[in-house]
């Protein structure tokens, strides 16, 4: 993004589906937090002042008084436009697009930790003129293994979720504040995760 490969960031979405859960709680703050922190990371435009705004959003509730199925549109400074749809009734490729003037960045399942980037360039009439793809790849770390079962019998039951390892980085991050005296970490400020709740809590009372 900061290097200028597709041009000017004006929109992303993202898309975080799966049927598992519904009703058991609120498929917004389950799955919906992610698409929104995406949107967030991607288009929050730190040089310019004011916050995205809910422009849109719909919802169907579950039997049990949860949302299971959420869709929303935010409209962040600078112009640039969100959405995503999260759900827990049934399954989206899970995956996520940011668009700019000269192309399109598409990060695939699961976009919240994912090892692939494709990069497609997109200019002439009618932006119909493609690049060849280019793809980044992101390994996990190879030195974190799942646990062993509780009664010790040196199996390894595996993660819960897809790319788990990835939360090594999240890990490591916080061992770093703490080290250095940081009551917050830069890559993810309390005014910024306080900015995902107001976000969270306006797209459901809009809905």
């Amino acid at each position: 993004i900061d290097s200028g490969e597709i041009g000017e960031i004006r929109s992303a979405r993202a898309s975080f589906c799966q049927n598992d859960g519904a009703g058991s709680c609120s498929a917004l703050l389950e799955t919906g937090i992610y698409c929104a922190q995406f949107l967030q990371w991607v288009l929050e435009d730190k040089a310019v002042s004011g916050s995205p705004i809910v422009r849109g959003a719909a919802k169907t509730i579950h039997e049990s008084g949860n949302d299971e199925h959420v869709t929303a549109i935010i409209e962040f400074p600078s112009k640039k436009i969100g959405s995503f749809e999260c759900s827990l009734a049934h399954c989206s490729d899970r995956s996520a697009t940011i668009y700019g003037s000269g192309g399109v960045i598409e990060i695939p399942f699961p976009f919240w930790c994912p090892t692939t980037v494709k990069v497609t360039k997109m200019t002439g009439l009618g932006s119909q003129k493609w690049s060849e793809p280019e793809l980044y790849e992101f390994p996990l770390p190879a030195n974190i293994v799942a646990l062993k079962t509780e009664d010790d019998d040196a199996s390894t039951p595996g993660f819960n979720f897809c790319n788990s390892q990835g939360l090594a980085y999240e890990a490591a991050e916080v061992n770093r504040c703490f080290r250095e005296g940081l009551t917050e970490s830069p890559s993810f400020t309390t005014a910024q995760c306080i900015d995902i709740l107001r976000l969270i809590t306006e797209i459901g009372n809009y809905a």
